[in-house]
């Protein structure tokens, strides 16, 4: 028994469950060559089948479902690598995008294959600015003709570009002004989208239908797409079966650690419980911090320091947890990092740490050692996904985690202990376990009837029929779509696809009409995806970085100062010089658009917390938001918005002149968001802010999702 369970008997607000590891069986035969270390890999049975699939003739739609740690990205890459294919990879954060770029450089060089036969290149709008640098003679080039030609680079060999889901769904709806964009990526051999499970309904809606609108075109070579997920998303992949895709689905095939053979994938692993809520994680380990101090300082059984990692949900948790460690270490000589939304990760950080906090920045993917592990785990997907960071350890090594757990979650699990005496279970009890307790997400069934359909309508509607509209910069752009001659086969074959996704009916002249109606007020909210929420343009003065950041995490927790963007841009210029033209001057310009205000940040206030309350003016704004009955308002965009805080920012004027002149999607609610978190069981992860009058308002697609919730129940109600 370790000295964290005998710390346990002595202290009742903590509960040991002892989770069992998982196996894979390896197949036998020799899968790859580790060049490196001159031995062999055995393959495992979903990475057999899954280049078997690959390399299949016709269309493809594999949901590969195998466990944390058993080598899914590796089933896709080593086919790739071996036909040298033109793949894109799509990740859920824009870290994860640099991080597997990296693995992608070393899978390369590690199992012997020729880096100058493969173009690998990760996609993320920063990365485009750099991008553009290349060009210095070209002026105006866009993101999609940037696109077009990293694209291109991969002629006469292999080609990896890996990207987030909204800058390939924004290309493929032509959204960066190049037509040519969506053929290049349709001429690809094959699209992989990991960690699918996180996904919203919007995005998972959307890459469904536009992969089965090109697998199913007779001029689009790409046929084949790859989901990897570990949690699986069944509405999804019900509705690909249903449609009638070739769907092959490979289950996971893991077994116990402790009562089966084959190769570990995840270890053994003491998991003590504590009962907590979720944003207040904090004070409780600052309670209890000479016991966290120690499980940093214990040493592993082989006498080296280990590794732990802090997963908490607020940038503010991870400011006050860092402080304090960090402090309490500082005699000790332990290098304390720090990563979340206003600190990136670095390869040093990841490589260097003793200690490492952080919030779900870390949570998904990103490869590198954890000894140990404090989480938060207030839903089942992140308490799941968070475990999964234990992973590639010896057979025989129990891991160590903390985790803080809802009430209702902890009282359950202590009502079993007490009955047995002990808690073990395998992941797959576990997960059932949680299963009952832990909401799995909302019923959001009805989006996908009312606002889905509506997108593909513009999506399809704008390859075909082309468009012309104007940008932020009020530049006017023409789409030309089809040829007249193609376009009525082309509607007859995509409209038959939405048909089959999103309305199971025909589409007949009055649906037509009502898509063609709706789908154009609400277009501009429906094909965004930066702006979901406000956010600042800001220069974080102890970081020397310019980044765009929540406004409301500022105007709560952050020591700033607003000025006008005149104001912004000259203070810019001062600090850097003569290197501003050349460094900050593409980035500002780039990102100014997507920003509501624009601050200078020094950090966090400490303890203090401001209240925030927005507000609304103007005639449009109030005929817009207020004249018409909660259930019948509907999401628009919107300008006009301002806020109050409390105590009050000096310099809040500055802010309100910028703010009430940007547009954003919104929908107001005649109730508070206490009252619609409660009714409606959100979770804290959906955000809804207080609006005057004890109203609240939705911003993005957070406007959408409500507005579906709120005519549901009116619906059920009449």
């Amino acid at each position: 028994m370790n000295s964290s369970e005998n710390n346990l008997k002595d202290n009742s607000e903590k509960l040991a469950v002892d989770l069992d590891g998982l196996r894979l069986m390896q197949m036998d035969r020799d899968y790859l060559r580790d060049f490196k270390d001159l031995k062999d890999f055995k393959a495992f049975e979903h990475q057999i089948d899954s280049e078997r699939l690959i390399r299949s003739d016709g269309s493809l739609f594999l949901f590969n479902h195998s466990p944390t740690g058993s080598g899914k990205t590796i089933s896709w890459l080593k086919p790739v690598l071996d036909d040298r294919m033109k793949v894109i990879a799509v990740y859920p954060t824009n870290a994860l995008v640099i991080d597997q770029k990296k693995q992608v450089d070393r899978a390369i060089e590690r199992f012997g294959y020729n880096p100058r036969d493969f173009h690998v290149q990760a996609i993320t709008s920063d990365l485009l600015i750099e991008e553009k640098e290349l060009y210095p003679d070209e002026i105006g080039l866009k993101k999609g003709q940037l696109l077009n030609r990293i694209i291109r680079k991969g002629r006469g060999r292999g080609l990896i570009l890996l990207t987030n889901p909204d800058i390939l769904t924004l290309a493929l709806k032509d959204a960066y002004y190049e037509h040519n964009i969506r053929e290049a990526i349709r001429g690809v051999d094959m699209i992989i989208v990991d960690e699918f499970h996180l996904a919203s309904i919007k995005q998972s809606d959307m890459l469904l239908f536009m992969m089965h609108e090109m697998s199913t075109d007779k001029r689009s070579r790409l046929k084949k797409y790859v989901f990897l997920s570990a949690t699986p998303n069944r509405q999804i992949v019900e509705r690909a079966k249903k449609v009638e895709l070739n769907v092959v689905e490979l289950d996971d095939k893991s077994t116990p650690l402790s009562s089966s053979e084959g190769r570990p994938v995840l270890p053994q692993l003491t998991l003590l419980l504590r009962s907590g809520a979720i944003y207040r994680t904090y004070e409780l380990i600052k309670e209890d911090l000479d016991y966290f101090v120690d499980l940093c300082m214990r040493q592993l059984s082989n006498g080296n320091r280990a590794k732990t990692v802090f997963i908490l949900d607020g940038i503010y948790e991870v400011d006050e947890i860092f402080n304090v460690l960090k402090e309490a270490l500082e005699d000790q000589k332990f290098n304390v990092e720090r990563v979340d939304g206003l600190h990136p990760a670095t390869e040093e950080k990841l490589k260097n740490f003793d200690v490492l906090v952080s919030n779900s920045s870390v949570e998904v993917g990103i490869d590198f050692n954890v000894d140990r592990l404090v989480f938060s785990g207030y839903s089942k997907s992140k308490l799941l996904q968070r475990i999964g960071r234990l992973r590639n350890k010896p057979e025989n090594e129990i891991c160590e985690a903390v985790c803080f757990v809802p009430n209702v979650l902890y009282d359950h699990l202590k009502g079993l202990f007490a009955k047995t005496g002990s808690l073990m279970l395998s992941r797959k009890e576990f997960a059932e376990q949680l299963d009952k307790l832990m909401e799995s997400g909302l019923d959001l069934s009805s989006y996908s009837r009312t606002y889905s359909p509506m997108e593909a309508y513009l999506y399809l509607k704008s390859r075909i029929k082309g468009s012309t509209w104007r940008d932020s910069m009020d530049e006017e752009h023409h789409e030309k779509g089809m040829p007249e001659s193609i376009q009525g086969e082309e509607w007859i074959r995509t409209l038959t696809l939405l048909e089959k996704h999103f309305l199971d009916r025909e589409i007949d002249g009055q649906m037509y009409d009502w898509l063609d109606e709706e789908s154009q007020r609400l277009k501009e909210g429906l094909l965004t995806y930066r702006g979901s929420r406000f956010q600042a343009l800001m220069f974080d003065k102890n970081e020397k970085q310019l980044k765009l950041y929540d406004l409301m995490y500022l105007l709560r927790r952050g020591n700033v100062e607003f000025m006008s963007s005149q104001k912004f841009a000259i203070r810019l210029r001062e600090t850097y010089g003569e290197y501003y033209d050349a460094e900050m001057k593409p980035r500002y310009e780039s990102m100014k658009k997507f920003a509501a205000g624009f601050c200078w940040y020094d950090g966090t206030l400490g303890d203090e917390t401001r209240k925030v309350l927005f507000k609304g003016e103007g005639a449009h704004y109030n005929r817009v938001m207020l004249n018409a009955a909660d259930h019948a308002r509907k999401p628009r965009m919107v300008d006009g918005f301002k806020v109050e805080t409390e105590p009050n920012i000096p310099t809040l004027s500055y802010l309100n002149d910028t703010l009430t002149e940007y547009k954003i999607f919104a929908r107001l609610i005649d109730q508070s968001g206490s009252y619609l978190k409660a009714k409606f069981n959100l979770g804290d992860f959906f955000y809804l802010y207080p609006y005057s009058g004890m109203r609240s308002v939705a911003f993005g697609h957070d406007a959408l999702y409500i507005d579906c919730l709120i005519r549901d129940e009116h619906e059920r109600r009449r």
